[in-house]
């Protein structure tokens, strides 16, 4: 026995595709956009947290200051940030009070995103970490 479709359904399922599709189609791209942007962050609060690492463990020199200089830390968190666009990084480096031993050291990693997609009139976003230590030797 054959079925057939009456004359008022032909186009139904088009119509029904047309009106799911943008929204199936934004919610994947939405996840892969994510997917970026959660990489990218992953990979900034690893950078600051080897940004600290290297502050407190590298020690000081003879007149009591930390052996290393910010360029060096901001060089070596750079080669850790692979999943981050190279534009819209920013790397900022504190020391509380100053950077001899028993003060504290703050690394900020600021990333910012270019979406491919704009979502509701976002077309950046922005992710950041910060790590926080103390200067030990």
């Amino acid at each position: 026995m054959r079925l057939r479709r009456s004359h008022s359904q032909r186009g139904a399922a088009l119509v029904e595709f047309a009106f799911i599709a943008p929204l199936f189609f934004l919610i994947v791209f939405g996840l892969v956009e994510f997917g970026i942007v959660f990489a990218g962050y992953c990979s900034a609060s690893y950078a600051s947290q080897v940004g600290v690492r290297y502050a407190i463990v590298h020690g000081v020199n003879s007149s009591g200051r930390v052996a290393n200089d910010d360029t060096a830390m901001k060089a070596l968190m750079s080669s850790y940030l692979w999943a981050a666009q190279t534009s819209g990084t920013t790397i900022t480096i504190n020391w509380n009070p100053d950077d001899s031993i028993g003060s504290s050291v703050s690394v900020n990693v600021t990333l910012i995103y270019s979406l491919g997609i704009p979502y509701f009139g976002l077309n950046a976003m922005q992710v950041g970490t910060t790590s926080t230590g103390t200067v030990l030797f």
